[in-house]
């Protein structure tokens, strides 16, 4: 718990800020200084032969194992040396697609002299209006060959031609353009075809990593591995290519996406160096090597226009897909995109925007700024998409989602959940009058001029202002903006003369309040939580046994057994919680086996994760505890997982122990992890102020 606030119990004096009458336009607002350029390292790419918009400044080409190596020993280097040249011809530079596992990516000869297995790919949905073929590329003649091309490849001295901006590092996909996913059913294929092992998959993916890394020798930043995590659909093909994607990353290559126009995905990729946090917001590590070195970090934004209606539905909500997933790209840091004409259609202040500012990093990012907005895939709800300022809700400040937004289901989606939130708002009715902001401490390293965009829609009469703290380190105040309700969206520019990242925020009375507040009612929610009836309370299966512990004599434990089964066997308890209490739950765990992950879980009644703590020691009791803040009125579920909440995983032996399970109310500042915020977009009614984006640009322009 941050102290700062204690330093406000009294009255603080406000200086009206030297800043102009902010300035209020209709829409979005995506200007930049005039100053501002694309960093060298970072563009938009086409993968026509033709640049057909003075954005794009890059040209994917597909060079084929085919094209490039029609008969064995003979290569046709001239080919990819003339598209380069006339792609340099129309100002742009190349990426290097060397495929040849779709069949018509593979010579002739490869298939006339080995024979290899030719499968008919099963659709992705039944609307999909193409079909391929692949050659499953592990079968030994096969991988060969093809490694045999490769490193011819390697000894022409493309790759590190500065032209060559980047490489993908192709894999085996239903869909097209050889990308790597495993479905079921395409498993289930190749293991009837070519009976392929776990072991065998991973091994030849690592060959192929390998030679892309060879032939790409001192350029490997110009590389992207093409998954971000562990692959297939069964605990051994999982297990067997864990560890492939950090490999490519730790031999310096960078990464692509390939899924960002699907809007709500790629929250949690460790590859990407994505997370979401215990309060539901999506955080990008800064620190990781792929960004910190610049690497290539890329995807295809490029799936809309009238022909994308079979995936995605009516092209009307196109706009707004777009725009979520643009933003989504630069939180994610990726610097260079696949784009389509109907993308580049779509939204071109916003296209061109992204277009500039893609390639920046924290420490010479012209700007920064928090889209405000909810959405709730089946992996958890996710709070707005930040790059370099993050909104938090503290008491006092605590915003409310608006601004529904109903879109054509996705995949990602719960059943009957296809919508989102596109704004976060004050909450006056519940004594939440602001929307606290802090800016990243590298982006803003000390006081300095800056100009403060914000969007936000203009739902009911009211009069807002943004409180911060100046270069003296005094507090101050904007001039006020007046709403008056007629549903417009529109920014309003504030020009700050200085803006400090002080962390003299938050400071309001409520705040102050909620401070000193303790719970009402202190009582235990867990029944039995130490097992001195039995199971009673508990639902228990069979790998369960509830058994006098011997350590302590008189009182009782929980045991688990591990035995082979698939899904992770778990004990349950419904509990009752009450909205806005916070609650601390707290466990004994003891891990006395090999690769098991013991751990008690609080999740909804719709199974999406609320808390989970994990034993991270074995052989040794381990207290483990964590806090989380009810969200709704109602029944949740306590879990015990003695397995671990992953599938079964190769190697799982032994035995794990509970006891002394607690979930009991605490002061909410215990569940708060308040953080220094450094500046407060405030209103004293009467209506609520509803904003989508807050951006914070460098410098008064």
């Amino acid at each position: 718990m941050n102290t700062h606030a204690a330093l406000w119990a009294a009255a603080i004096a406000v200086t009206v800020g030297h800043a102009e009458e902010p300035v209020v336009r209709p829409g979005w607002d995506w200007r930049l200084p005039a100053a501002v350029q694309p960093t060298p390292y970072s563009g938009y790419i086409t993968w026509g032969n033709r640049r057909f918009d003075p954005a794009i400044t890059v040209r994917g080409l597909f060079a084929t194992w085919a094209q490039l190596n029609p008969a064995p020993g003979v290569y046709k280097w001239e080919r990819l040396e003339e598209q380069i040249r006339q792609s340099a011809e129309q100002g742009m530079r190349v990426g290097i697609h060397l495929t040849g596992v779709q069949r018509e990516a593979v010579p002739d000869w490869v298939i006339e002299k080995y024979h290899p297995v030719v499968v008919a790919v099963p659709v992705l949905q039944d609307n999909q209006p193409w079909r391929i073929s692949n050659v499953l590329p592990w079968q030994p003649d096969m991988d060969r060959a093809f490694l045999e091309f490769l490193s011819a490849f390697g000894k022409t001295g493309i790759a590190q031609r500065d032209e060559v901006v980047y490489g993908y590092i192709h894999g085996i996909s239903a869909s097209r353009g050889e990308e790597m996913f495993i479905r079921p059913i395409d498993l289930k294929q190749w293991q009837a075809t070519t009976g392929v092992t776990a072991q065998q998959f991973a091994d030849w993916l690592r060959r192929r990593i390998d030679a892309m890394c060879e032939a790409f020798k001192g350029v490997e930043y110009k590389l992207a591995v093409m998954f971000d995590g562990p692959l297939g659909p069964t605990p051994e093909f999982r297990a067997a290519t864990a560890g492939l994607c950090d490999y490519s990353l730790k031999r310096g290559t960078g990464i692509r996406g390939g899924g960002i126009d699907f809007m709500q995905v790629l929250f949690n990729a460790p590859g990407w160096a994505s997370s979401v946090d215990k309060q539901g917001y999506c955080v990008v590590d800064d620190d990781d090597p792929v960004i910190r070195e610049r690497r290539y970090r890329g995807d295809e934004n490029e799936e809309y226009g009238k022909y994308w209606e079979w995936r995605f539905g009516p092209v009307d909500g196109y706009r707004y897909r777009h725009r979520v997933c643009v933003l989504r790209g630069l939180q994610m840091q990726q610097n260079f995109q696949m784009v389509s004409p109907a993308t580049l259609e779509l939204d071109p202040d916003l296209n061109e925007y992204a277009r500039i500012v893609q390639g920046y990093r924290r420490d010479d990012s012209p700007d920064a700024w928090a889209y405000l907005r909810e959405c709730q895939p089946r992996s958890g709800t996710v709070k707005n998409i930040e790059r370099w300022l993050i909104q938090r809700d503290v008491p006092g400040s605590q915003s409310a989602a608006d601004e529904r937004v109903d879109r054509y289901p996705l995949a990602s989606d719960p059943p009957d959940r296809h919508y989102d939130h596109d704004a976060r708002r004050t909450d006056i009715a519940n004594g939440q009058s602001g929307l606290l902001f802090r800016l990243d401490r590298v982006f803003w390293s000390k006081p300095a001029p800056a100009t403060v965009k914000v969007t936000y829609t203009d739902k009911a009469p009211t009069t807002w202002w943004l409180h911060y703290t100046d270069g003296n380190g005094q507090l101050a105040k904007s001039p006020t903006v007046r709403t008056v309700g007629d549903g417009a969206r529109k920014t309003a520019t504030f020009h700050l003369d200085s803006l400090s990242a002080g962390g003299q925020f938050p400071n309001d009375a409520a705040f102050r309040t909620w401070q000193s507040t303790e719970p009402a009612d202190t009582a235990e929610r867990v029944k039995n939580g130490d097992f001195a009836q039995g199971a009673e309370s508990w639902s228990v299966p069979d790998l369960y046994l509830v058994a006098p512990d011997p350590d302590r004599p008189g009182k009782q434990r929980l045991e688990f057994s591990f035995k082979d089964f698939e899904d992770p066997p778990h004990v349950d308890q419904l509990v009752t919680l009450k909205k806005g209490v916070a609650y601390r739950l707290s466990a004994s765990l003891f891990n006395a086996g090999e690769r098991l992950k013991p751990c008690v879980r609080v999740a909804g009644m719709d199974w999406d994760t609320i808390l989970m703590l994990t034993a991270e020691r074995t052989n040794e009791w381990e207290t483990v505890s964590g806090t989380l803040l009810a969200q709704e009125d109602g029944p949740v579920r306590v879990q015990l997982f003695g397995q671990g909440r992953q599938y079964r995983t190769p190697g799982q032996s032994g035995q794990s122990i509970f006891r002394d399970l607690s979930l009991k109310p605490v002061p909410l500042r215990e569940a708060l992890d308040v953080p220094e915020m450094d500046f407060r977009l405030e209103t004293d009614g009467p209506g609520d102020v509803t904003v989508t984006m807050m951006r914070v640009v460098k410098g008064r322009y």
